[in-house]
């Protein structure tokens, strides 16, 4: 699994491209398509709606604290090609992810996109809560988010990826790694 950590400004951008259909261009093919019924909303947690509904209500309560700039926290989970989850694992993954990274209280919703061979989904969440307060830090993000896919990996049985070299314990910084497309590349040239 691999997941991917983005602080942002903006809630109606965000949610626009998760929700909206997506313009592709091809190379086959001059010009865009138009990829619809892309996104499928799996959860809401303290929020309703669809997209205009959703860009309003996490505004509001953007409003409580004007202090914060980057109130959006925005979440991918991408599993390996191949891999299937049915949505109750999903769900409790959502869930986990919610607890690991403190905004299971504030205001989020997942959606899972059709637009990729492979199964990812995306969670937008308000870091400011409904009190005011941001609670969801935006420090370590990145070694918390692998480590959290490592955790999930083990418990469902998912492919393994390495973790960045940067968040590896010492010992295991200084092991080289076999990566078989640097060896095809080589290969080739």
């Amino acid at each position: 699994m691999i997941g991917k950590v983005m602080i942002g400004k903006g809630f109606t951008g965000c949610i626009s491209y998760c929700l909206e259909d997506k313009k592709i261009k091809s190379r086959l093919n001059p010009g865009e398509q138009l990829v619809k019924n892309r996104a499928e909303i799996l959860q809401h947690n303290l929020c309703f709606g669809d997209k205009k509904n959703l860009c309003t209500q996490f505004n509001d309560v953007r409003k409580l604290n004007p202090k914060q700039s980057r109130p959006v926290l925005h979440i991918t989970l991408s599993l390996a090609p191949g891999e299937i989850m049915d949505r109750p694992q999903v769900l409790e993954i959502i869930g986990e992810c919610a607890k690991e990274f403190g905004f299971e209280n504030n205001q989020f919703f997942s959606v899972r996109h059709f637009d990729t061979e492979h199964q990812h989904f995306h969670i937008v969440a308000n870091r400011i809560n409904l009190e005011g307060r941001t609670n969801v830090t935006d420090s370590n993000n990145f070694k918390k988010m692998s480590g959290f896919c490592r955790k999930m990996e083990l418990k469902y049985g998912l492919v393994q990826v390495a973790s960045p070299r940067a968040f590896l314990p010492g010992e295991q910084k200084q092991i080289p790694r076999n990566d078989s497309r640097k060896n095809n590349i080589r290969t080739v040239l």
